[in-house]
């Protein structure tokens, strides 16, 4: 993050102009806390971690405030930089899959590791396709290193979500061999530590040997400027059991105090007592104007000055900040500027119990404002954040409506769902900004049953007004969902396209685009061509149109030109489509770069590149299995295509199950769906006639074909026999029979050539 000025923050919190780039959140996660001189030097544990070291894996897992962090930055300013660092310092917005390894991405691009530009800016997938593709490819830039590499991953107990940890896993199970992964955690993640244990992979350092010892000890208080005799050190050492953080705040409070060691009996060294002497000792020593700003920006997991003055409202937070910083510990500097910071987490936790004890009244305007900042600088993820701590469920409710497709088409569905979970179902149903942000993400992640009491629930809500990402209303919307995604059919999606197109009218808008491909597109499945390419044209024009939303404008007007006989012109639609879909190769919706395969595969078949054209389908399809969502039509338009190519290779097994599979899926509607039938219709004339063209050799008696007809179900032979009123060998003996004259190993394999030669 850069520091605003505060002629930035003076000049009013009107709307941003300029979408919230991603990267702008990473800058303070980026950075190892700075050495500072009034560390301890703590060479027993670098030598420590040295040692945990020579395994792949470093596991630092302690509670709060047993200074993981400092240790592991000291560790690393002793190596002299003959390691290539990249640190993490994670939060929960960080159990976003794309946020997570977008974060080490770029960190390990910082670090001087080659990751490609790409990569580092977008590892946005979302689990499976992360493991299947953006991950290897980032275990590729590691391996091709040509230096020792460490990923440190701090506080990694905010990590809850399972995907992410099965995808650090994923991670450790592949690390190359001169990189390292270290973990700063205050319990245990969860990773199959049993079995890194019992194969020499993991190196642990634990609370015990992060304690204090006394000469350590002795020096805190030292630089701290505490003058305690050996027995009051001892005395500290002992009631705080060498509990680093115990330690650092009691140094805080006796610092210059002559009666320190007489101080020291009346301290426990307990949680409890930490903050009692906090309270009375630490806050207490500052003026009023410097207590409030401790106070207030507790609420605050990052900051800067101008950020404080804003939510203060007051003026001079940067020279308190730096006399904070140089005067005591709990202030950690989280960039080379010293422009960015944060509370010690246990220093930070003391303070906020303090701030809701004395003046909660305050705690919720606090929040809002910190929102208010962080919208105004684009920093939409911490915004919503504290809007939901303020309680204000109307503000966050339409920022999130406001962020939801941005935050969608850059794979960010898990932070969107967190918001939503936040919000709560009574506030998603009270406020419809809200309830159009759940209809989106129910959509978008294939969620029929949500989707379906979204939609419901906005359908008689009367809004006049555009909402806040600027969609005409609630009702244009709902339309919109309708018309992208066609999970009720041909005639509702060209219902909805049709409705929204009238209402989203403003071609500079991401609506207008949106609303012109679902129109495009439903007249395609309707089977009016002559209607569906000029809107769908409209799209691919559109300056305003999401990559995704051309994307599949391109591929849409490639089927259209395919059909209409204008194979030149599909193939160029079909390549446009396919350098959009390579461009965004790392991006989190490969279902709908599967468009790109389908219309890429049907112009390479129009042009005899029969081969090519399936290995592009199977690639593409391959898409689609891994996250089958983004509605039912592209899986459809892909199969058909498939079909069509397995026919003319005369690869009739795979033709007949693609079919079958095309066949389920239509079947789910029963009106609007002539064009798409009489598509079918075509590709199954040409199996058909491939059939005709290839007769069994030796032709099926009638007893076997009651046998063939029996085998399509789950009895038994033994159970066949009894039916046919044969014995079990002759059944048997029909079977093998069978087997002999269609070519086929076992039971599945005959009824699959069966119905292929359309004898059953």
């Amino acid at each position: 993050m850069s520091d605003p000025s505060s002629s930035e923050v003076a000049s009013g919190l009107g709307e941003p102009s300029v979408a919230p780039p991603l990267q702008l959140v990473l800058e303070t996660k980026l950075h190892p806390p700075p050495q500072r001189a009034a560390w301890v030097a703590r060479q027993r544990l670098v030598d420590v971690f040295d040692e945990a070291a020579r395994r792949p894996i470093v596991l630092v897992s302690a509670p709060a405030g047993y200074g993981k962090t400092t240790v592991a930055a000291q560790w690393l300013a002793d190596s002299k930089g003959s390691r290539a660092t990249a640190w993490v310092a994670l939060d929960d917005g960080d159990n976003d899959p794309a946020r997570l390894w977008t974060h080490v991405a770029v960190a390990l691009d910082r670090a001087g590791c080659a990751v490609s530009a790409e990569l580092a800016t977008s590892l946005a997938a979302p689990g499976g396709e992360l493991v299947a593709g953006a991950l290897p490819r980032l275990l590729g830039a590691l391996s091709s290193a040509p230096d020792e590499v460490v990923i440190l991953l701090d506080d990694f107990q905010c990590i809850t979500n399972p995907a992410c940890h099965d995808q650090v896993s994923f991670l450790v199970e592949h690390l190359p061999h001169h990189v390292h992964l270290v973990i700063l955690t205050r319990v245990d993640p969860g990773l199959k530590l049993g079995r890194l244990r019992a194969s020499g992979l993991l190196g642990e350092i634990r609370a015990d040997a992060l304690r204090f010892t006394e000469p350590e000890a002795a020096s805190l208080l030292s630089v701290e400027n505490v003058a305690l005799r050996a027995e009051g050190v001892s005395e500290l050492l002992a009631t705080t059991e060498g509990w680093p953080a115990g330690l650092y705040l009691a140094a805080l409070a006796l610092a210059g105090r002559s009666d320190a060691d007489e101080q020291v009996h009346r301290f426990d060294g307990s949680h409890r007592s930490v903050a009692d002497y906090f309270s009375e000792e630490v806050l207490s020593g500052h003026p009023e104007p410097v207590r409030r700003l401790i106070l207030e920006i507790s609420v605050l997991d990052t900051f800067c000055a101008a950020l404080c003055d804003h939510v203060v409202e007051t003026t001079g937070s940067a020279a308190v900040l730096r006399e904070l910083e140089r005067a005591n510990l709990f202030l950690v500097p989280l960039d080379d500027e010293g422009r960015w910071f944060r509370f010690h987490h246990l220093f930070a936790a003391v303070v906020r119990s303090h701030l809701e004890v004395l003046h909660p009244e305050r705690v919720p305007v606090l929040h809002r404002r910190a929102a208010e900042w962080f919208r105004l600088h684009h920093h939409v993820d911490e915004a919503v954040t504290h809007l939901l701590a303020a309680g204000d469920t109307g503000c966050a409710a339409d920022l999130v409506q406001k962020s939801v497709i941005a935050h969608l088409d850059g794979g960010r569905a898990h932070t969107l769902r967190s918001w939503l979970d936040g919000l709560g179902t009574e506030a998603i149903s009270r406020h419809p900004s809200a309830g159009v942000a759940a209809a989106w993400v129910a959509a978008i992640t294939g969620d029929q049953a949500v989707l379906a009491r979204h939609l419901d629930g906005l359908a008689p809500v009367l809004h006049d007004g555009p909402l806040p990402d600027g969609t005409h209303s609630v009702e244009s919307a709902v339309a919109l969902v309708h018309g992208m995604f066609g999970y009720d059919g041909p005639l509702p999606m060209m219902s909805g396209a049709s409705r929204a197109a009238e209402l989203e009218t403003d071609a500079r808008t991401i609506q207008y685009a949106m609303a012109q491909r679902s129109l495009g597109h439903a007249a395609y499945v309707l089977g009016d061509l002559a209607a569906a390419m000029p809107p769908l044209l409209r799209a691919v024009h559109s300056d305003a149109a999401l990559p995704m939303v051309r994307l599949a404008a391109l591929a849409d007007c490639a089927l259209v030109n395919a059909e209409l006989g204008r194979h030149d012109v599909a193939a160029e639609m079909a390549d446009q489509a396919m350098r959009i879909a390579d461009e965004r190769e790392v991006y989190a919706m490969p279902q709908a770069r599967s468009l790109a395969f389908t219309a890429l595969g049907q112009s390479q078949a129009a042009a005899g590149k029969l081969a090519e054209a399936m290995v592009t389908l199977e690639e593409g399809w391959a898409l689609r299995r891994r996250l089958p969502t983004i509605g039912p039509w592209p899986g459809i338009h892909h199969l058909l295509v498939m079909a069509r190519v397995a026919v003319d290779l005369d690869d009739l097994g795979k033709a007949q199950h693609l079919l079958d599979e095309l066949a389920a899926r239509n079947d789910r509607w029963t009106e609007g769906m002539a064009a798409m039938h009489a598509r079918v219709a075509v590709v199954r004339a040409a199996f058909r006639e491939r059939l005709r063209q290839d007769p069994l050799e030796e032709p099926l008696t009638g007893r076997e074909l009651d046998v063939l007809r029996l085998l399509q179900g789950t009895l038994s032979l033994t159970e066949i026999a009894a039916v046919l009123h044969l014995s079990a060998n002759t059944v048997k003996t029909h079977v093998q029979a069978l087997y002999r004259k269609l070519g086929a190993h076992s039971r599945t394999d005959a009824v699959a050539v069966a119905r292929r030669q359309q004898l059953i």
